[in-house]
């Protein structure tokens, strides 16, 4: 993610150890950033869950020792952009694998469709399904980008957000 300019963004990083123990506690500080900075309570949820299907993600898929979460809510002239990354080290196979599930999700015309079509289709296979993805995109109505470099993998599911607490043009 890139860093964000000193006016109008608020950012918070967490780098943790893999585990649903850490994943809990980082999620907890996820919610009360959400709830502090976004007006609008639906749309602070969204963000959580994208937030918490990440986490899951990066926890559950992590071949290093240590994973990273970012919240970045980002403001410009134009617009106001909440963003979360996710950010962990893979095989590579794993790799080509989730590779190969976020393109069909970002170029999916229909995320809904393509959410229930993975749920159909995933429903009797142990292991990778891609849906927390999907439902990121589906439900939260999030855009999900991604990158790889090496046997780093960093996913980006960002949105518009209408309002926020700190935007002092909303006042007037």
């Amino acid at each position: 993610m890139s860093e964000p300019s000193s006016s109008g963004s608020l950012f918070l990083c967490i780098t943790f150890y893999p585990t649903e123990r850490m994943a809990s506690s980082v999620l907890r500080l996820v919610s009360s950033f959400c709830s502090m900075v976004l007006d609008d309570p639906n749309v602070s949820s969204r963000f959580y869950m994208a937030a918490h299907e990440l986490a899951e993600n990066v926890i559950k898929y992590s071949s290093g020792p240590r994973v990273s979460l970012e919240l970045a809510l980002e403001e410009s002239e134009s617009a106001c952009v909440m963003k979360i990354c996710a950010r962990n080290e893979a095989s590579p196979e794993r790799l080509r694998e989730v590779e190969r599930r976020l393109f069909e999700l970002k170029t999916a015309t229909d995320p809904v469709k393509h959410y229930d079509d993975l749920i159909c289709e995933t429903a009797m296979v142990e292991g990778v399904s891609g849906l927390g993805l999907a439902r990121v995109r589906a439900e939260g109505g999030l855009d999900v980008d991604y990158k790889i470099e090496g046997n780093e993998l960093t996913i980006i599911a960002h949105a518009p957000v209408g309002r926020w607490r700190g935007d002092e043009r909303l006042e007037g």
